[in-house]
């Protein structure tokens, strides 16, 4: 491990964390944000973050209310090649506003997943944030990219409309025993 300088404080960083991958970007409204890979100290503010997150918001990532313990170490378990986050962070003492990710699910597929805090939505921080993982993913043999959102999730579907990519789009039909645990 080496310690970082962010700020005043110092965060430790694995030698492997892709330093490379951090840009600050430029939003709708000319607003910025810094957009950087998740570290494993990130789990205090990962937590707060969901903490902030809506009813709403929660539902339509996690299609239900998870336990917020297993989220948040699922959002900070990564690997950087096959296990891959982002976070959007915002303000004078850096806070996340978005959290995006992909697990490789086949030799050239990952699972991708957003959760934009309420108050940025609209911003398009996700489309950002979608774009930066396919450009993390690519050199990676990572070419196609799934989701699952629930029908009436009319931000995320229009996310991956105005992605740039070819969205494509199914229904499948679950029972209740045959679902994911998420």
């Amino acid at each position: 491990m080496s310690a970082q300088r962010t700020g005043s404080a110092s965060v430790s960083v694995s030698p492997s964390y892709p330093r490379d991958r951090e840009a600050d970007v430029v939003l709708r409204d000319g607003s910025t944000v810094h957009v950087r890979p998740v570290r494993g100290d990130d789990e205090a503010q990962i937590r707060e973050f969901l903490e902030g997150l809506s009813p709403e918001s929660i539902g339509f990532r996690f299609f239900g209310a998870p336990d917020l313990n297993w989220v948040t170490a699922w959002s900070v378990d990564v690997d950087y090649a096959d296990r891959f986050a982002l976070v959007a962070v915002s303000g004078a003492t850096p806070a996340i506003i978005a959290h995006a990710a992909y697990i490789r699910t086949g030799d050239d597929k990952a699972e991708v997943a957003f959760l934009v805090a309420d108050a940025w939505q609209g911003h398009g921080i996700a489309t950002i944030l979608l774009a930066h993982l396919a450009a993390i993913a690519e050199p990676l043999g990572i070419t196609t990219f799934t989701a699952e959102v629930l029908p009436h999730n009319h931000k995320m579907i229009e996310v991956f409309r105005e992605s740039g990519f070819s969205p494509r789009s199914s229904r499948a039909w679950s029972t209740p025993s045959t679902r994911k645990r998420r």
